[in-house]
């Protein structure tokens, strides 16, 4: 397996035991189609892969199409389709108690980074983390702005690691990836006064604190 591929199933296979339907839809962006740089496209046949196996396959039917790997690298649209996801979840969060995981990986470094990090101010009401993998050997360096992006008058909603120091240890990369997710998520319930749910007796598996919060992950490619 290639980079992608090994952080797909490293990151998305933690994230996926915390989605119930296993239904992830799987964006790509930076390809070049009839001369026109697309910055965000659906990966696969269907708007949602299921399970990380489905996602894998979705990434790799890509390679199959007359799609053409193409920077500049722009974040925001993918971004923002996500937080269109994390808004309607938002209306009725007192219902639904979902959160939103969206998982970016990139060879490229962000052409507008002062635009992305306005973007993810914009959105840090909303149930929604954003994960940033950066893969390859590119210089990183100014991604590290993207991690945990706050102005202490916004919740933290972003997160950016590189994968090569954590290339031979799959474990270390999903941990390094998702280390603020349980902060972020609780800070977004508990800053809406929003409490788990009692558990539902009646169901064999027991709910407990983190299952009552369905994480939806959407992985995004660019080579």
């Amino acid at each position: 397996m290639n980079d992608y591929e090994e952080t797909i199933l490293s990151v998305g296979s933690a994230v996926s035991n915390y989605n119930s339907t296993k239904q992830f839809p799987v964006w790509g962006f930076g390809a070049k189609y009839s001369g026109e740089v697309r910055h965000i496209f659906q990966c696969g046949p269907s708007s949602t892969a299921y399970n990380v196996d489905g996602v894998l396959d979705a990434y790799r039917s890509v390679f199959l199409t007359d799609l053409i790997m193409s920077g500049p690298t722009v974040l925001l649209h993918v971004i923002h389709a996500a937080a269109a996801r994390a808004k309607k979840i938002h209306a009725n969060i007192n219902s639904q108690q979902s959160y939103c995981v969206l998982l970016i990986l990139t060879d490229g470094i962000v052409t507008d980074l002062d635009a992305t990090k306005a973007k993810l101010l914009a959105i840090s009401h909303l149930p929604l983390s954003v994960v940033i993998v950066g893969l390859g050997k590119a210089d990183f360096s100014e991604m590290h702005q993207l991690n945990n992006v706050d102005n202490n008058n916004y919740r933290s909603n972003s997160t950016f690691v590189e994968f090569r120091p954590h290339q031979h240890d799959p474990q270390s990369l999903s941990r390094a990836a998702l280390r603020h997710i349980p902060d972020q998520l609780v800070e977004y319930f508990v800053g809406n006064d929003v409490y788990p749910k009692r558990p539902n007796h009646r169901t064999q598996r027991s709910s407990t604190t983190i299952d009552s919060v369905i994480s939806d992950l959407s992985i995004d490619e660019l080579m």
